[in-house]
C-alpha cells in the first residue's frame, strides 16, 4: 500500500513539474517573440532595442558605439 501512495505522490509531483516547465517555456517564447517583433514591453527591457557595436582596431574586441 505504501508503494502505491509513493507512486501516486511521484505522479502528482511529476505532473506539477511538467506544468510549471511548460508555463515557463511559454513565457520565454512570448518574451522572445516580443523581442523578435521589436515590441519593447516592460518585461523585455532594453535588450530589445539592441546596441550598435564597433570593432576596436587595436584589440579586435567589439565595444558599444559611443
Amino acid at each position: 500500500m505504501t508503494e502505491l501512495i509513493g507512486f501516486a505522490a511521484l505522479a502528482v509531483g511529476g505532473y506539477w513539474v511538467f506544468k510549471r516547465v511548460k508555463k515557463k517555456l511559454a513565457e520565454a517564447e512570448e518574451t522572445l517573440g516580443a523581442m523578435r517583433n521589436g515590441i519593447a514591453g516592460d518585461r523585455v527591457g532594453k535588450a530589445a532595442e539592441g546596441v550598435a557595436l564597433v570593432q576596436d582596431p587595436v584589440t579586435g574586441r567589439y565595444r558599444p558605439r559611443t
